[in-house]
């Protein structure tokens, strides 16, 4: 069976014969993509993501339209209509908004199918630490407009270690929140009868131990406790650590390289004034391979 590039490498060869002839120049004429090797008038995500199936982000740094194109689509745009005294350009667009108002049999406009369709595919893209289109991007813009306001002295990034530590670990703590929390009745310490979601072995003992935040956040290391004593417990450990290891199917080396690795990239964030991210930092904590 084909691979989908080999597949893109006949049909492009074909479709485009006219970027293969002798006497064209790299850049001006035609882009190559450095992982199919093919020639291109422009490099798309859509290729990188279906044909070449990467994240645009992990794409080489390289060209990735033609210069001749660019002209093309330059001029192309700017012609104007006889007819209408508008630009291609404008006419497209007018176009396209035509298009999507139009209401089809049951109500629904082209502008509210594709808002449908678009929410459907972020919500259906879950990458493997339960993020969602969505989610992914919050993710990204969260650091970016943190990195502003530090940039303007609206707000501080240069949080402790510890705090940083504390962030990874309760954003995994929340991920078994709905499942822990089933039939108990949660809030604030001194609500009537309410309960809180309790670290076994504590967060701040994890730290000082040198405990990977996967293994304190981990859902075995989790219990429901009353909120008078939760507090009574402080960041006291109702298990030993041999037990936390052996409950959490880990490896006491393993955690060890773990907090090693977490607690380089909490170094590395602080001084590059990167805000905290729980997520951002278990996805490069993932690409490292350590995480399991």
């Amino acid at each position: 069976m084909k691979s989908k590039i080999q597949t893109f490498v006949k049909r492009n060869q074909k479709r485009n014969a006219h970027l293969y002839v002798d006497g064209l120049v790299q850049g001006h004429d035609y882009v190559i993509c450095p992982v199919s090797c093919e020639r291109l008038s422009m490099i798309k995500n859509n290729y990188i993501i279906n044909v070449l199936e990467m994240k645009v982000e992990d794409y080489p740094c390289v060209q990735r339209i033609c210069n001749k194109r660019v002209e093309n689509i330059k001029s192309g745009l700017q012609q104007v209509d006889s007819n209408t005294g508008l630009t291609r350009y404008e006419l497209g667009q007018t176009k396209a908004r035509n298009i999507l108002a139009q209401v089809d049999g049951s109500g629904l406009s082209g502008y509210d199918r594709k808002g449908k369709k678009t929410r459907a595919t972020h919500l259906s893209r879950v990458d493997e630490f339960g993020r969602n289109g969505y989610s992914r991007l919050a993710s990204k813009a969260i650091i970016k407009g943190n990195q502003t306001k530090a940039k303007k002295g609206l707000i501080s990034l240069n949080r402790s270690k510890f705090k940083r530590y504390k962030v990874v670990v309760q954003y995994l703590t929340e991920k078994h929140r709905k499942a822990l929390t089933q039939g108990f009745v949660t809030g604030l310490a001194g609500k009537q009868n309410a309960w809180h979601i309790d670290h076994m072995f504590s967060v701040l003992k994890g730290y000082q131990h040198k405990i990977s935040p996967l293994v304190i956040g981990h859902i075995n290391n989790l219990r429901m406790l009353s909120w008078e004593d939760n507090l009574l417990k402080h960041s006291k450990c109702s298990i030993a650590v041999d037990d936390l290891f052996k409950n959490c199917g880990y490896l006491r080396e393993q955690s060890e390289l773990e907090f090693k690795q977490v607690m380089n990239f909490i170094a590395s964030d602080i001084q590059e004034n990167v805000p905290p991210n729980a997520a951002y930092l278990l996805e490069k904590l993932h690409e490292t391979t350590i995480c399991r």
